[in-house]
C-alpha cells in the first residue's frame, strides 16, 4: 500500500487556492485602506498641526474658496476624535503636565473656531468640544484643575 496522506490531492489544491486568495485579499485590502487613509490625511494640514501641538488658525480668509459644510463637518469630526483621545487618555491614573493641559486648551480653542465655521444646520451632526479643566489663579500662579476635583469654595469663586 502506498503512503497515502490523510487529505486527497483535490483538498490540498482547494486549500492552497484558498490561502492564496486570502493572502491576496489581505494584501490588496490593506493597500487600499492605506491609500484611502493617506488621501484623507495628506490634504488635512489642520489635523497635522493639531496633532503636533501647534496652534491652528481655522479662520478662513476672504480670498480663499469656502469649504462646503460637509467637508467642515468631516474635518471637525476627525479632529474632535483625536482631541477626545488626548483628553481622556489615562484620565483616572495620571495628571498631565501644565504644558500638556495648555496644549489641550489651544486644541479646544482651535476646535471651537472650526465649530463656529460650520453652518448652523450642520452643527447638529457634531458635538461641540469642551475643555475639561478649570483655570484657577492661586497665589499669583495659574493652575488647571479637573472640574470634578474642584472644592466647593473653588466652584463658588468660579461661579459654578
Amino acid at each position: 500500500m502506498k503512503n497515502s496522506s490523510p487529505f486527497p490531492m483535490k483538498s490540498k489544491l482547494v486549500l492552497l487556492g484558498s490561502l492564496v486568495l486570502l493572502a491576496a485579499g489581505i494584501y490588496f485590502g490593506g493597500v487600499q485602506n492605506l491609500t484611502e487613509e493617506q488621501e484623507q490625511i495628506e490634504p488635512n494640514q489642520a489635523a497635522l498641526s493639531l496633532s503636533q501641538g501647534t496652534p491652528v488658525n481655522f479662520v478662513s480668509q476672504g480670498d480663499e474658496s469656502a469649504s462646503s459644510g460637509s467637508d467642515l463637518v468631516a474635518t471637525y469630526s476627525y479632529l474632535y476624535g483625536k482631541y477626545q483621545v488626548k483628553v481622556y487618555a489615562n484620565r483616572k491614573f495620571s495628571m498631565p503636565t501644565d504644558l500638556e493641559i495648555e496644549l489641550l486648551r489651544m486644541d479646544a480653542a482651535a476646535l471651537d473656531q472650526l465649530y463656529t465655521q460650520i453652518p448652523l444646520e450642520e452643527r447638529g451632526k457634531v458635538k461641540r468640544a469642551s475643555f475639561p479643566y478649570a483655570k484657577l489663579e492661586v497665589a499669583g500662579k495659574v493652575i488647571y484643575k479637573k472640574f470634578e476635583d474642584l472644592t466647593q469654595q473653588e466652584r463658588e469663586s468660579l461661579g459654578c
